[in-house]
């Protein structure tokens, strides 16, 4: 769950104007007392509460720190999952009455053999839903599968609830406590958790991947912002993480079947050109040149296109000029004067990102403008401004920060709802 970054950002991210190559259409919010836009899990939320898979009170409240009971579970994943209530002649459940008003959602889970009940025969229908519990609803609820290399300090192999907990964790649908690297099972699950879990899994659901470089795959979290190892816009989103650090649109072209087209998605999001700019040392030029970088992307997405695959282009961060020299100049003194024909690296970096764009607008596809909306941010385009809105690491100046990677979350979600 998000905390020193989720309170802080997002009041601010959703005043971002989004720039898009065409025309999406926003979902109007849902208004409740008691929810803020700045709660973490406002996002998920609303796009549950569009779906009609949750729904708030008759006075106008969400109530997201109430604890949700086994039977409101069974509800929210029954209809999130698409799993289809049923009403068998009798009940699997003593506790569970044909009259029960979850009744048809349980027997559709027990059914799917999401759900078993207890030893004695009975559900717990109004008992609270542990994480743990909650853990395996969902992944049997959405065939969530696989192990996670990470482990939680808490979830031994031997425990009954850790195939669960890995497979969300495998698949972004939870980060646990990083501050301690804990899953804390035994906790209750509130209604603004039920609705993040829920939501994330539906996004797995949906076949959307992520194609990127470092700024995609989010492997330098872990050495620059240990306390937010897995705070990638990706894994925040729980979609598959096709980013690999240092690629340029060369490097995602040899990959793009394995990574992307094997895996038959329904959505691709993507974002390159940081490391297809870059200017060798060596040679004075670019790693892959502007000509050869359009022909990539749209070789891409062609084939994209082929398998009817929906395409969302991005574009990349602003470089914090000073801090790259800086960082670069023990392997060239003389990286400054790369880039100075070029108005500056980020100015050069930003001259990639107009060819997004212009792709982004002759094949009407959707586009992210990530630049613009961190330079509105910013408030300028200067290493001054940049520096204080956080975006952009300070290490490198070439990275998202996890505040980075929370504003492009954000963006994302508007056009996957």
């Amino acid at each position: 769950m998000l905390k020193t970054w989720g309170k802080a950002v997002v009041v601010w991210i959703l005043f971002i104007c989004l720039y898009s190559g065409s025309t999406g259409t926003a979902q109007a919010a849902i208004t409740f007392k008691d929810l803020q836009t700045s709660h973490w899990a406002y996002e998920d939320i609303q796009s549950l509460v569009g779906k009609k898979v949750l729904s708030g009170f008759s006075n106008d409240t969400f109530k997201p720190n109430e604890n949700i009971t086994r039977a409101q579970a069974a509800k929210v994943l029954s209809l999130a999952a698409d799993i289809k209530p049923i009403q068998p002649e009798s009940a699997s459940f003593s506790d569970v009455s044909k009259g029960h008003w979850a009744f048809a959602y349980i027997e559709a889970l027990k059914k799917q053999g999401i759900v078993d009940g207890k030893t004695d025969g009975t559900f717990g229908p109004d008992e609270v839903l542990t994480r743990g519990q909650m853990a395996k609803f969902l992944s049997a609820s959405f065939k969530l599968e696989g192990t996670a290399a990470v482990q939680f300090r808490d979830v031994k192999e031997t425990d009954w609830k850790y195939p669960y907990v890995m497979a969300m964790r495998v698949h972004g649908i939870t980060v646990g406590y990083p501050e301690d690297n804990t899953y804390r099972p035994e906790e209750i699950v509130t209604r603004a958790q039920m609705a993040a879990f829920a939501n994330r899994a539906l996004l797995q659901k949906a076949k959307i991947i992520a194609f990127g470089d470092s700024n995609t795959s989010g492997s330098y979290l872990p050495r620059e912002f240990p306390e937010y190892p897995n705070h990638s816009w990706p894994s925040l989103l729980a979609v598959k993480n096709a980013g690999v650090s240092g690629n340029t649109t060369e490097n995602a072209l040899k990959r793009l079947k394995t990574d992307v087209l094997d895996h038959k998605p329904n959505t691709v999001i993507m974002m390159f050109g940081l490391n297809d700019a870059l200017i060798r040392s060596d040679t004075k030029k670019p790693q892959v040149d502007k000509v050869q970088f359009e022909q990539n992307l749209v070789n891409m997405i062609g084939q994209m296109k082929k398998q009817q695959i929906e395409v969302i282009l991005m574009t990349n961060l602003p470089v914090h000029e000073e801090t790259y020299y800086k960082a670069q100049s023990f392997a060239n003194p003389d990286i400054r004067k790369l880039y100075a024909d070029q108005g500056g690296i980020r100015a050069w970096e930003n001259s990639y990102n107009d060819i997004i764009r212009k792709i982004a607008r002759q094949q009407n596809l959707k586009l992210i403008d990530n630049y613009a909306n961190a330079i509105q941010k910013a408030g300028t385009a200067t290493d001054a401004g940049i520096a204080k809105s956080g975006l952009v690491d300070p290490l490198l100046g070439f990275h998202w920060t996890p505040r980075g990677h929370l504003m492009v979350e954000y963006s994302v979600r508007q056009y996957i709802k």
